[in-house]
């Protein structure tokens, strides 16, 4: 197995999704993830998901989808013991991953200055909404704030509806899989420069990094973005999305003119003749309406699924708008192994979670151990670290870990 992080020691303090993904992606390539947990509750996400019963155990499913392969320790880092133990964990780590709004975790003591006097080679991941510089940066939000903030609901949607969000949370998910890239190059940075570092993860520069292109466009432009529906970004005449015969909507992308002329072969066929005047990319461009009139009656003859193995075969990038339950149910989704059995300690039920964002040699990573109850294995952890076992019990006594 493709375990490069296997003597890496990860403190995650992170909760909800994007910093737990983050940390997750780290233990999928071997780093030793120890959650650690505010004495309560702990993670938010563990009570929240669509199955009460088991957001009732504190197993919610949005916890358990990235907190696989990691343990608990609660640790109540507002106690003064706490705080110190806290730092006994910090000289001994690699990495610690932190979300708290800006300046909190600074003012538990924690800065970055005090870390890296107790270990001077010590890597502070800190996950906000708007970065820790900024006149935002003190600033609080959820993946829907920031779809707000950033500009993408701007484009989503069309005039008549208005602003849409995008259905998932995916700032949430790119920010996690963001701060685990800017983990992996500081721990790669090691070998040569041990001096401690500082990443600085935002979900809003994530956000706008994920449209790079549109930004680049507003900053050097004066071209005013406009909701784009389900039409493609890349203008083309002879792209976008399509009601095919039953309701079902087909997306189609022929862009170059190699993708045209196929597109224009598997839909005219032997009526190509009276319709090569679309050969012409100037034509197609300046009657881009008249085109996709054409294009749409055509696809209404028959179904999307009867046109997306048309259209690929003759090598037209195309695919049927689908819902997730067609998704998961494909051969290719199987096929691509992506999504592992995690076993929940409460019940003999198997939990399908994401594996690593990336195969490596076509490596695939077996089940996974359950994710951790709150501070199930405080003691472990206590000990690995060097805590005698009047040392644990004086801790668990005073609920300060426990």
């Amino acid at each position: 197995m493709f375990k490069p992080f296997k003597d890496i020691i990860v403190l995650d303090l992170t909760q909800v999704l994007a910093g737990p993904f983050g940390s997750y992606q780290l233990s999928l390539l071997g780093a030793n993830v120890i959650k650690i947990e505010n004495p309560d509750l702990g993670d938010w996400a563990r009570i929240n998901g669509d199955e009460k019963e088991l957001s009732d155990d504190l197993m919610g499913t949005s916890f358990i989808v990235q907190n696989g392969n990691k343990r608990s320790i609660r640790l109540d880092l507002k106690n003064k013991i706490g705080k110190s133990t806290f730092n006994e964990l910090v000289r001994q780590a690699d990495v610690i991953m932190e979300n708290m709004t800006p300046g909190k975790f600074k003012k538990l003591g924690f800065s970055f200055n005090n870390l890296k006097k107790i270990n001077p080679s010590i890597i502070l991941c800190s996950i906000s909404a708007y970065g820790q510089s900024g006149d935002l940066g003190n600033r609080s939000a959820y993946d829907h704030v920031i779809q707000a903030a950033s500009g993408i609901m701007s484009t989503t949607g069309t005039e008549i509806s208005g602003p849409l969000k995008v259905g998932a949370p995916y700032i949430d998910y790119a920010t996690g899989l963001n701060a685990a890239f800017a983990v992996t190059a500081a721990i790669a940075n090691l070998h040569k420069d041990r001096s401690a570092k500082w990443l600085d993860i935002s979900m809003y520069d994530t956000s706008l990094f994920l449209m790079s292109s549109l930004v680049s466009t507003t900053l050097n432009s004066n071209i005013k973005l406009k909701p784009s529906g389900n039409e493609a970004w890349s203008g083309s005449p002879s792209s976008g999305c399509f009601e095919a015969s039953c309701g079902g909507l087909l997306a189609i992308a022929a862009n170059t003119q190699k993708q045209f002329e196929s597109l224009c072969k598997t839909l005219f066929g032997k009526n190509m003749e009276e319709n090569s005047k679309w050969l012409d990319f100037k034509y197609r461009s300046k009657n881009r309406g008249l085109l996709k009139k054409t294009i749409a009656s055509v696809i209404k003859s028959n179904t999307a699924d009867k046109w997306e193995t048309n259209l690929n075969n003759n090598h037209v990038p195309a695919a049927k708008v689908k819902d997730f339950q067609q998704v998961v149910s494909e051969k290719h989704f199987a096929q691509r192994k992506n999504w592992i059995n995690t076993k929940l300690k409460n019940s003999n039920k198997k939990y399908l979670v994401p594996s690593l964002s990336f195969k490596i040699n076509e490596n695939v990573i077996e089940d996974l151990p359950s994710p951790p109850e709150i501070g199930e294995n405080t003691e472990e952890i206590l000990s690995e670290f060097g805590f005698s076992r009047l040392e644990i019990l004086d801790l668990y006594i005073k609920k300060i870990a426990y």
